[in-house]
């Protein structure tokens, strides 16, 4: 099965070892750290669940069929979570190592939430008179 991190409305930035992804669609953004950060890293260099599972395991000395394991329900959370789809994934392969020390540990990305309002606003019609953002009073 071929994945893509080409979802419309996601981005994603590398910070030193994390990678933050932001959802203009729903207003989520994610914290990927670790194996998880690796696993994006490599889907975003068109490598498959078992060339990331083989790698990451080369890197930390690891069991290859465990991590793999381990790589493809991470990515199976990932699509339920909409930030990978399955479809035609870009033919070229980027350059792609992991870049991990020491043991193996489950990847996880953290949800965050409490963005939300300020990532779905829209400046261009979020805009009046005021300034923006243009926002409904809340009741107390």
């Amino acid at each position: 099965m071929a994945l893509t991190t080409s979802v419309p409305l996601l981005i994603s930035q590398q910070f030193d070892s994390e990678v933050v992804l932001a959802n203009y669609q729903n207003g989520v953004y994610y914290n990927l750290d670790g194996s998880a950060a690796q696993i994006w890293l490599g889907l975003k260099a068109n490598r498959t669940v078992e060339e990331i599972g083989s790698a990451l395991s080369a890197a930390t000395s690891g069991d290859v069929p465990s991590i793999t394991q381990q790589v493809q329900a991470f990515v199976d959370s990932m699509l339920a979570e909409g930030l990978i789809a399955k479809g035609d994934a870009d033919g070229r392969a980027e350059t792609w190592s992991p870049v991990l020390s020491g043991t193996f540990a489950a990847p996880e990305f953290q949800r965050f939430d409490n963005l939300r309002e300020l990532l779905l606003m829209d400046p261009v019609h979020d805009a009046g008179e005021e300034g923006w953002p243009l926002r409904e009073p809340h009741e107390s």
